[in-house]
């Protein structure tokens, strides 16, 4: 097919040619009679095609060549869900989620394999190449659902174009949530790659039972009751009335009776006490009732490490505060806590504050008091200094303590020296450092600065009040399932504004009604093996003196210090008469992870670190594990177990005295329970994932739509393609041009026309 598409407008190219024409004309009118007839209308001729060829250049004549297309067809790629949530039958008919992913699969495939290529894939945490015979004698029994993997694992590289089509309930539990799923799905547009979503299910529910415990690793003084909140989630309808049982080593220890409701939590409180010390593993249970979706859940394992030393904490206070006040009130009330507070009272005065865990009236130094039965008065004592370097010499007074408060004008206490040895503190002796109202000086130095989350710029003063982010709820550190009981309690004050947080800070609380970029309230970030943990605002001691109308929120103050205190020794590192110290990572891991364990020792012994031996229900003998050596500092050291089956286990430094609760770790072994728990169907998910990708969300999965859709994609991701050679590309032109022009020259020269 030959097309024109003009050099030079055609308004040029008529005078052009008109004007060619004209000397034609005229040059023919003059040569006559010069030359016989013949040879003259020869000589016209020629140079009428020599004029000629160059004005049908200048209209650009283009030869235009349909090409055919790339060899093979169109890869169509059939991903059907194989998690245990595809096993719900709540499709029309009774029929399961993953029957009818292969029904449309099996018609897409019978419907469309002239037109495309069809692929099929099956997918719960991984995916797998599968056809229909297979994928229909397949069991919907993944315990992972991937959306993000199961679109990664489909692309290819296709000429002739690709599309995806996705059977799914849309259930992602696999982690990362949307934003791992959104990014695998730019993927897919990038490559030209629709995905197109047929969402199988309903918003189905399940009838279940769930025990949760909000700390399930706690650290007690021995002889201390230990409150212990356990919450009771109903999905669904069980009952109205459950018997809440405490165990220990399978001995029942206490029973509660609670009333619930549907799709509703509800929180108990047992106590627990312990007169020796060692790591003591507590369960938590409810009766299975019929009809619950499973019974694994009915259960939840506490970990209690007794210890017979208290948790030392030393608080430093610029001035006197109502907040330190009501701080060191509250601290002093846990009887597992040795508070030492330092209070500037004037220049050259400091107010030094000792609360022992117990009494100590021998006058020799020794302790007379029983750890399995401290007293219910505890020691007091009083002492004025003149300054505090003695306090902090050669960095062994910070050696002594688990937790260092901060208050406000703090900056007497933290000279250069002072910082160096705080930061070995954290880093190396796994410390925590506190910051209760915000920055902890005036003027925050470089070195200071090094060690808190936050930044802060000067501001005028602002009244806020408190909301738990989500990895703050994580913590579960306040009873209850009330979100926002902190944004009910009086508000704080600030003069400071915090700035983002750094890099690595996570941020625990945020102002409430900040909208989408609230400022942070309690945020921590890890130096080393240590914490550093900032509270802003001012006035929350009267959260501990709540008027009438807040009166039950009465608890919050004291629960939100105790547990901050409990996270944060929770992560301390060896206590002074501590040789080793073994703990899990976690008090449950599931079959698809890692069980690992943190293991700490002495500087001086860490060249030697101990095996560590695993036994459990699962083991049919006990394991030897060698330790590996984590982080910096030589004393540490990282203990994995590698993936295990459900069972319960327990893990102690081989040569410890069996009576060291120290070198003793536990933990149980799960399998995921997300894929029976969570099984109502989101449509939402599987839009964005259409619209995203460039596809479109399949109501009824009709083969006939899917054809037409995707044809329609690929006429417009794949146009038809032409190969388009103008004349001058064509070697044969120029040469009949230059060779009509030499030929007509040389004719009129021999003939004299020239």
């Amino acid at each position: 097919m030959l097309t024109f598409d003009p050099h030079i407008p055609l308004a040029l190219w008529f005078p052009l040619l008109l004007s060619a024409v004209a000397a034609l004309v005229v040059y023919g009118f003059n040569s006559r009679g010069r030359i016989p007839k013949v040879r003259r209308l020869g000589v016209l001729s020629l140079m009428t095609l020599a004029a000629a060829l160059p004005l049908i250049v200048l209209l650009n004549p283009t030869w235009v060549e349909r090409l055919p297309p790339p060899a093979g067809k169109p890869l169509l790629t059939v991903l059907v869900d194989r998690s245990a949530s595809m096993a719900t039958a709540d499709v029309e008919g009774s029929t399961s989620r993953h029957a009818e992913s292969v029904r449309i699969a099996a018609e897409i495939d019978r419907r469309l394999a002239d037109q495309f290529e069809i692929r099929i894939r099956s997918f719960d945490e991984t995916g797998r190449l599968t056809d229909l015979t297979q994928l229909s004698q397949q069991t919907p029994d993944g315990a992972t659902t991937d959306l993000a993997t199961a679109i990664e694992e489909s692309l290819d590289e296709r000429p002739q174009g690709q599309a995806m089509l996705l059977l799914s309930d849309g259930v992602h539990n696999a982690g990362g949530g949307a934003t791992r799923v959104r990014r695998s799905v730019e993927k897919a547009r990038a490559m030209a790659a629709p995905i197109y979503a047929k969402t199988i299910g309903q918003k189905s529910g399940v009838r279940d039972l769930e025990v949760v415990i909000n700390l399930p690793q706690e650290m007690a003084f021995a002889g201390q009751s230990l409150p212990v909140a356990v919450s009771i989630q109903q999905r669904g309808l069980v009952t109205d009335q459950a018997q809440v049982t405490l165990l220990l080593d399978d001995a029942v220890i206490d029973q509660q009776q609670v009333s619930l409701t549907a799709d509703d939590t509800t929180e108990t409180t047992f106590q627990v006490q312990q007169a020796d010390s060692g790591l003591y593993r507590y369960e938590i249970r409810v009766d299975e009732h019929p009809g619950e979706v499973t019974g694994v859940n009915n259960s939840a394992t506490l970990l209690v490490r007794v210890v017979d030393e208290p948790v030392r904490v030393l608080l430093l206070e610029g001035k006197p505060y109502w907040d330190t006040k009501f701080l060191v009130r509250t601290l002093a009330s846990d009887q597992s806590i040795e508070l030492t507070s330092v209070v500037r009272m004037g220049t050259d005065r400091f107010l030094q504050r000792n609360i022992s865990r117990h009494a100590n009236d021998s006058g020799d130094g020794t302790d007379k008091a029983s750890p399995a039965s401290p007293p219910a008065v505890r020691q007091e004592a009083w002492n004025i200094r003149a300054n505090v370097a003695d306090l902090f010499r050669d960095g062994k007074g910070l050696d002594a303590y688990q937790i260092v408060v901060l208050g406000r004008d703090a900056e007497v206490y933290l000279d250069d020296g002072m910082l160096v040895k705080l930061k070995k503190w954290l880093a190396e002796g796994s410390g925590s450092l506190v910051c209760v109202r915000g920055p902890p000086s005036s003027q925050v130095s470089q070195r200071l600065g090094e060690l808190l989350p936050v930044r802060w710029s000067p501001a005028r003063e602002n009244r806020f009040r408190v909301q738990l982010t989500e990895s703050g709820q994580s913590l579960r550190w306040l009873a209850g399932d009330d979100e926002d009981v902190l944004a009910k309690l009086p508000s704080l004050a600030a003069v400071t504004q915090p700035e983002r947080p750094k890099p690595l800070a996570v941020v625990l609380a945020s102002t409430a009604g900040g909208g989408e970029n609230p400022d942070p309230v309690i945020s921590f970030q890890p130096i080393g093996a240590g914490r550093v943990v900032v509270v802003e605002g001012a006035g929350m001691w009267r959260w501990a003196f709540l008027p009438a109308e807040h009166q039950e929120h009465d608890e919050v103050y004291g629960l939100l210090w105790r547990s901050l205190v409990r996270w944060l020794v929770s992560n301390a590192g060896l206590l002074p008469s501590q040789q080793y110290l073994l703990r899990s990572d976690k008090v449950t891991f599931g079959t698809t992870e890692q069980a690992t364990a943190t293991l700490l020792m002495h500087e001086s012994e860490a060249a030697d670190a101990p095996q560590i031996e695993l036994t459990g229900d699962a083991l049919n003998q006990p394991q030897q594990i060698a330790p590996l050596p984590s982080g910096t500092s030589p004393g540490q050291f990282r203990v994995v177990f590698g993936q295990l089956a459900e069972g319960r286990y327990r893990a102690r430094v081989v040569g410890a005295a069996e009576n060291d609760a120290a070198a003793v770790a536990a933990f149980d072994v799960r399998g995921s329970l997300a894929e029976r728990l969570d099984i109502a169907a989101r449509p939402d998910l599987m839009k964005l994932i259409a619209d995203e990708s460039g596809g479109a969300v399949l109501e009824v999965g009709d083969p006939d739509e899917l054809s037409r859709k995707f044809t329609e994609h690929l006429a417009a991701s794949f146009p038809e393609r032409m190969l388009r050679v103008t004349a001058w590309d064509r070697w044969w032109v120029l040469i009949a041009v230059m060779g009509l022009w030499a030929v007509s020259w040389s004719l009129r020269r021999r003939t004299g026309l020239v």
